[in-house]
């Protein structure tokens, strides 16, 4: 039975993992859908990816995170600097788009983790999709793509979004929501157009000076948010 003091959140949400922010949105964002978050670099977005995934394993999800610009162990170290540790009871697997194409070296393969060429390889990306699909048939999925701007470096306009169609059908279709992170200033507005017809959600990070804002037509007002030691706070 839930608790009388907590709010009743609608059942077509799923959680942002930051408590005061799915208060705000009713329970989180758009379940199952497509939900991407719009912002300069260095404030905050692949935090709000890290409470994302984090809140997805603690309730038993299939993670799927698909990563252009840094490792899977770049991601997992930043996300415990904010105390956010990718363990629970829900399974974690990373398309892995960088490693190959750093120039670091051998790259060590892992279980859960698909090795890709590059952001280029979007067939190959969308294959080792459906095959986690597959394999977790009947899960409730969490997709992160970090980032989506890379993406559209390597990748012509119609393909990419023609792309985001296919993975977002599938996704829809087998309870899931993805979550796109998109820098902003490196794309022309008729793309940032045509990206937000195929959402469900926008959301944008605003800096005024020291203040940031969480802005979107999903929320009553702009939302002050800061950046602390256990990650996103809402002020």
């Amino acid at each position: 039975m839930a608790e009388k003091s907590l709010p009743v959140f609608k059942t077509d949400r799923i959680t942002t993992g930051v408590r005061a922010l799915d208060i705000m949105l009713e329970g989180g964002y758009a379940f199952p859908g497509a939900v991407a978050l719009v912002a300069p670099a260095g404030v905050g977005k692949q935090c709000f990816a890290a409470h994302f995934v984090n809140a997805g394993l603690a309730e038993g999800d299939v993670v799927i995170y698909v990563t252009t610009d840094r490792s899977p162990e770049e991601v997992e170290k930043a996300a415990a600097e904010w105390d956010l540790h990718f363990k629970g009871k829900g399974e974690i697997f990373y398309i892995d788009c960088y490693s190959q194409s750093s120039g670091k070296g051998k790259v060590e393969e892992k279980e859960n983790v698909s090795l890709v060429g590059g952001p280029g390889a979007i067939n190959e990306i969308s294959l080792f999709i459906s095959d986690i699909l597959r394999s977790k048939k009947g899960s409730r999925f969490r997709v992160v793509f970090h980032s989506f701007s890379t993406f559209a470096l390597y990748t012509e306009k119609e393909p990419l979004f023609k792309f985001l169609k296919s993975v977002e059908g599938k996704f829809k279709n087998e309870n899931g929501t993805i979550l796109l992170l998109v820098e902003e200033g490196m794309h022309e507005e008729r793309f940032l157009v045509t990206l937000k017809h195929d959402l469900d959600e926008e959301y944008r990070i605003k800096s005024t000076g020291k203040e940031k804002f969480l802005e979107s037509d999903s929320l009553p007002m702009p939302v002050p948010i800061s950046l602390g030691a256990l990650g996103i706070e809402v002020d």
